[in-house]
């Protein structure tokens, strides 16, 4: 069996960088939009909306054209280098305009700049060194944890210097360092992926989900709602119904990011030994009990307890669900990856709904429809391996 080389490295570097960019300015877009740039609250949300479909139409057209192209790393490269000049444009140009063109209209190709990557990580890895490609995807995984372990509060404490816009100039900054990570690629003859790559794909193959699949699909949509309804409302039960500060709000997130680095490996090793579905299903049910014991919470020391459950929940969501879907298309496994970018849009929305339905001036009775979402997610997941544990064990996405 061969090892991976310094090919995974540089993944894993990209990877860490694209979590950066995510970590220094997304926390921050608000504030820059309507705070610094006066965008109303009804023009961001259109702004947010937009760039919510922009990011799901350009990463599933690069995922197509990924399984076609002579080498994944021409996408990659334009992807990063959209990052720099979307990011960056905001920062020079800090006017309603400008914002609205960049998150609209280039960032989102930086965005899928994730999807891309991962899919190239996975063929790569699968062709290389297949027995550890599951481990390995997992490990690459938690370099974009890492990141948000580490940057979102120096983006915050940039941001309370006086010009929130610079958190925008580190996430352009952090794609410029993904373009020359990238960059080296092209110096590794061994990280060529594409159609005439060793082991490409066959793309005459049904474009189509399976049952099973359009079944993990739903589930995984509804876990990725909970997960992203409970981002939205997490600050606001610690700050509105708990009573605590912002610091607090800091320290949450911490624990449980740094707890899911490690976790995010074990799933990993689980993932190369067991059927997904079931370790899915699991992570989901697990989200659920947290969600659940938050929507309990009485002070601010039971609501950090939880994250300890949100730890195992979430890791293992954020582990399996890419290599899941991953390998939803048959030979595709570009055009598979871009649907975890679906799944976020689509989640987004169905967040955005039941936050806007929320008439109350409390915030925990909303973990409680996370709750229910995360555990119908886990549901329909376990459905999904009961149909697919008639078929053979799947080995994983097809390289390309």
């Amino acid at each position: 069996m061969q090892r991976p080389t310094g090919t995974t490295a540089l993944m894993g570097g990209t990877i860490f960088l694209i979590g950066f960019a995510f970590g220094a300015s997304g926390p921050y877009r608000a504030v820059v939009g309507v705070e610094t740039l006066g965008l109303s609250n009804t023009a961001f949300a259109v702004v947010m909306g937009l760039s919510a479909l922009g990011t799901a139409l350009a990463s599933v057209a690069l995922g197509w054209l990924s399984d076609r192209v002579e080498d994944r790393r021409t996408l990659m490269t334009l992807c990063a280098v959209m990052g720099v000049f979307g990011f960056g444009l905001v920062w020079a140009l800090p006017t309603q305009a400008s914002f609205v063109v960049a998150i609209c209209g280039l960032v989102p190709f930086g965005t899928a700049l994730l999807s891309q990557s991962l899919s190239f990580s996975r063929a790569y890895l699968t062709r290389i060194a297949p027995a550890r490609a599951e481990v390995s995807m997992a490990a690459l995984r938690s370099n974009f944890a890492a990141a948000w372990v580490i940057v979102p509060p120096l983006g915050g404490w940039v941001a309370a210097q006086g010009d929130p816009v610079l958190t925008f100039l580190m996430s352009a900054l952090a794609y410029v360092g993904a373009v020359i990570l990238i960059g080296l690629l092209w110096r590794r003859p061994d990280a060529r992926q594409g159609v005439k790559s060793p082991g490409a794909p066959d793309l005459s193959a049904p474009l189509r989900l399976a049952p099973d699949k359009r079944l993990g699909f739903a589930g995984l949509v509804l876990a990725q709602s909970a997960l992203t309804l409970n981002m939205t409302v997490v600050p606001l039960v610690i700050l509105r119904d708990l009573g605590g500060s912002l610091p607090v709000v800091g320290i949450a997130a911490a624990v449980s990011a740094g707890l899911e680095i490690p976790l995010m490996i074990f799933w990993g090793h689980m993932a190369a030994r067991h059927r997904r579905e079931p370790l899915l299903a699991l992570g989901c049910a697990a989200m659920a009990l947290y969600m659940a014991l938050l929507a309990m919470a009485g002070g601010v020391g039971q609501a950090i307890a939880t994250m300890m459950v949100a730890a195992i929940g979430v890791s293992a969501y954020l582990t399996l669900s890419v290599s899941y879907l991953q390998t939803a298309l048959t030979g595709r496994v570009g055009l598979s990856t871009s649907l975890v970018d679906v799944a976020h849009v689509i989640a987004a929305l169905v967040a955005a709904l039941i936050f806007g339905a929320n008439t109350g001036t409390t915030y925990q009775p909303l973990m409680w429809a996370c709750a229910a979402m995360a555990l119908a997610g886990a549901a329909l997941v376990h459905a999904a391996g009961r149909r697919a544990a008639r078929l053979p064990i799947d080995p994983g996405p097809e390289t390309a």
